[in-house]
């Protein structure tokens, strides 16, 4: 089932969207809804199923254009529910055994965003008897039509709850479908009536409150409370914003197709502005890091911007990333921790942003200087390079036509960072963590957007930013949910997600997390010539996260109400991670090309047990090439990239291949039949530095299950 968005195909949704014409908008109700319930197990039926909890899922696209500019969602279930969207906590029934006959309406429009939608419910039966569950999403689009997502037999479902079940990023590809117990009006339910619409609770609202009162705590300090010795943190936040509705600046309303970030955070799965994820206008001091103490100014950017501060492993210089007073690139700086004049490391018509130090001394960061345009929306590509501290020996460490941003050195001493998925041609856009080694060499994904086999909706699925490396080698980083914590490289089930909805994240050498969080606030603004009271929210506090308490808990350092401030990072003396070792060969002497090698130890083993593997006989190469021109309507037109077939090898009979290919390349593999036709394509850019061997286990497999090998 296929539909078009806006010049986008969306393939592979587990469920129908019906589309409803504007001449034709009922009041929302359930009517074309199903109850639905788990299939009976023994000593079940139909009509009397035991007392249980039972889990469903599903999942949806809302397209860019038209632009959403509603969302609601109804619900019951006999006896007891409680609803997720996209991992978010939105709301739950009344108790009481009769709590079906009083359904709950939500209004859903704060937490979306156009790409993949995950509604999840758990359902809870608490006496032997009729159970079932009722849902109708409804959204409305800005030229009348509505998307539609009933409860129906494409719903997933579980008896047993398993860990991180209602996040986005959960497979449920082994779960099972949904048993339809009729239509609604059916007995013993009849037709229950629908929430009027009157006033109805924002889920954004009910989701803070839910979810602050009951999963993370705020906990006044103690008189033995660790304060960090000092902290830097970005003010003035003068970042762009997606718009939510179209304004009629067609500069602006651009923003709506290139951001998209939730509720002002630093998760995104796409950002194609050549800049720090967020900016403000001054570098802020917080020493001591205490409650009631003032900041002082560091550095002063004007009417320019600044952002993505980090610090100096000793501890004494602050890197960041600055566009001046009327410059037209964000260049790198570094000022010294008491104070002083910047320093500028960077120059030329390039974008430099996110600087972090290496373990030697040298500095990682995001740049526009790989020189071609990435393949969605034709933005300047930003892939990661590395120069020596006073900004001479600029060297390119990854290579890609998409994004690599926020780079992060991780306990261990490789890099971590934010890496875009864009496939443009298959309407594939994510993000995801990333990490290398310094020189680029031995890059795996460490989180990422695990949903099987299957392509499925890959859409702006997964938002992820942030990245927070911890000194115990865990790493966290912020979800559109929250905050998740994890160990590199774990299956999903393993990640604590924590829900607080932070700005935010940075590691603290003790193991604990910086986080900003925010509130609403009324501000004065002009309307028409009239002063008007509008409610505005920023993240106004930096807080304190203890993720291995039970349950989490935070506290406040610094708290100025009404301000709009992020990016905290720890200020002081930090313990230097190891050297890792260089790799990378030196180039021909001769001229021709370096090369490496691409090692597959079996492509069969693997998840997807549904391609047609008795066919395949052979792996294609493609090699992407970035465009160095493009539309003045880039962001809309999807100008793509140019593919060149570099070969095809054949694939031995116990499924492994291994291939010679162009270094600091990107490659995409195909595995096809006997006659050339692709039966899987590989959804990722990848390459090897020059001399590089990389090897892999197979499609969707764990590292944790490569087999001992005895071989040389």
């Amino acid at each position: 089932m296929k539909f078009g968005f806006s010049g986008y195909v969306l393939s592979g949704l587990v469920l129908a969207l019906s589309f409803i014409s504007s001449a034709q908008q009922p009041e929302i109700g359930f009517g074309g809804a199903k109850w639905i319930w788990h299939a009976p197990v023994t000593g079940e039926t139909p009509k009397s199923f035991s007392a249980s909890t039972r889990y469903f899922r599903t999942e949806f696209s809302l397209p860019e254009s038209p632009a959403v500019t509603s969302a609601e969602i109804i619900i019951t279930c006999d006896n007891l529910f409680v609803l997720y969207v996209n991992g978010r906590l939105v709301g739950e029934s009344e108790s009481g055994n009769a709590s079906w006959s009083h359904p709950k309406r939500f209004d859903l429009s704060g937490l979306l965003a156009p790409g993949r939608v995950v509604l999840a419910v758990e359902a809870i039966n608490t006496l032997p008897g009729p159970s079932g569950l009722l849902v109708k999403f409804v959204a409305g689009l800005e030229n009348g039509d509505q998307i539609v997502v009933p409860s129906d037999g494409t719903w997933k479902t579980s008896s047993k709850e398993a860990t991180n079940w209602a996040q986005p990023d959960f497979d449920d590809q082994k779960w099972a479908t949904a048993l339809e117990l009729g239509e609604y009006g059916i007995a013993p339910w009849k037709r229950v009536a629908a929430p009027p619409a009157g006033k109805v609770p924002k889920a954004s609202d009910q989701t803070a409150t839910s979810l602050l009162a009951k999963t993370v705590l705020e906990k006044e300090p103690g008189e033995d409370f660790a304060w960090p010795e000092a902290l830097v943190f970005v003010g003035e936040d003068c970042s762009l914003y997606r718009p939510a509705k179209n304004t009629g600046d067609s500069a602006y309303d651009s923003l709506s197709v290139t951001i998209f970030n939730a509720r002002k955070s630093r998760a995104f799965p796409e950002h194609d502005l050549p800049a720090p994820m967020k900016v403000g206008r001054k570098l802020m001091v917080l020493k001591p890091a205490r409650p009631g103490v003032q900041p002082r100014v560091l550095v002063d950017a004007g009417t320019g911007a600044l952002g993505s501060p980090s610090v100096s492993y000793d501890g004494k210089w602050v890197y960041f990333s600055m566009v001046t007073d009327g410059g037209s690139f964000f260049h790198l700086y570094r000022v010294p921790a008491e104070g002083g004049v910047p320093q500028q490391l960077t120059d030329g018509p390039f974008f430099d942003i996110d600087p972090a130090e290496l373990p030697d001394g040298r500095i990682v960061f995001a740049s526009t200087r790989v020189g071609t345009f990435e393949e969605y929306h034709s933005p300047p590509a930003r892939g990661l390079f590395v120069m020596n501290v006073d900004g001479s020996g600029i060297d390119s460490i990854t290579n890609t036509i998409i994004f690599d941003n926020e780079p992060e050195v991780l306990a261990d001493g490789r890099i971590l960072f934010i890496r875009s998925d864009n496939f443009f041609d298959r309407g594939k856009v994510e993000t995801l963590l990333h990490a290398t080694f310094p020189d680029g060499t031995s890059g795996y994904t460490e989180f990422g957007l695990d949903m099987g086999p299957e392509y499925g909706n890959r859409l702006r699925a997964n938002y992820c930013g942030s990245p927070a490396p911890m000194p115990d080698g865990r790493v966290a980083y912020l979800s559109n949910a929250g905050v998740v914590v994890g160990r590199m490289g774990y299956d999903q089930r393993y990640l604590q997600h924590i829900p607080l909805e932070a700005g935010d994240v940075a590691a603290l050498p003790d193991g604990r997390l910086l986080c900003t969080v925010g509130r609403e606030t009324s501000v004065e603004t002009e309307v028409a010539g009239e002063k008007k009271s509008v409610s505005e929210f920023n993240y106004d506090s930096i807080t304190i996260l203890d993720p291995d308490s039970r349950p989490p808990v935070w506290t406040r350092v610094y708290d100025a109400p009404g301000e709009a401030i992020h990016s905290p990072v720890y200020l002081g003396a930090r313990t230097r991670p190891p050297l890792r070792p260089g790799l990378v060969a030196k180039s021909p002497e001769n001229g021709e090309k370096a090369t490496g090698i691409l090692f597959c130890q079996s492509a069969q083993f693997t998840k997807n047990t549904t391609a047609g593997w008795d066919r395949i006989r052979a792996i294609r190469v493609l090699a992407g090439i970035g465009l160095t021109t493009r539309s003045s309507h880039a962001y809309i037109v999807h100008a793509g990239n140019e593919t060149v077939e570099l070969g095809t090898v054949p694939l031995a009979p116990d499924g492994s291949f291994a291939i010679e290919v162009p270094a600091d390349t990107p490659i995409a593999l195909q595995a096809v039949d006997a006659e050339g036709r692709s039966e899987l394509n590989e959804m990722s850019w990848i390459y090897v530095r020059p001399g590089e061997t990389r090897s892999c286990v197979g499609c969707h497999q764990p590292r944790q299950s490569a087999p001992v090998s005895n071989a040389p």
